[in-house]
């Protein structure tokens, strides 16, 4: 029987713009380091920041670790769009 592999569940505000690089290297961390697999989805609600949700299996020491490593990744690979001031412009 195969165990289920863990997965990072987050769910990005829908404001927030991904950086591509940093998605990729969120993925690699989180697959080659933790053996999990990362699901985007975009928030329906206002959210401040990124909402990790960590499922499936994960062990007590490997959880702690992967927060550890993956908060800095997630930060990262995400940002809020930041719009000019078009006031003066009109």
């Amino acid at each position: 029987m195969d165990v289920p592999q863990p997965v990072l569940l987050l769910v990005v505000p829908a404001d927030w713009e991904a950086d591509p690089k940093g998605v990729t290297e969120l993925r690699r961390c989180l697959g080659e380091d933790h053996s999990g697999r990362l699901m985007l989805r975009m928030a329906t609600t206002p959210l401040r920041s990124p909402l990790a949700h960590y499922c499936g299996l994960w062990g007590r020491a490997e959880l702690r670790l992967a927060r550890r490593d993956l908060a800095p990744r997630i930060e990262a690979a995400f940002s809020k769009a930041v719009w000019p001031d078009l006031g003066a412009a009109g």
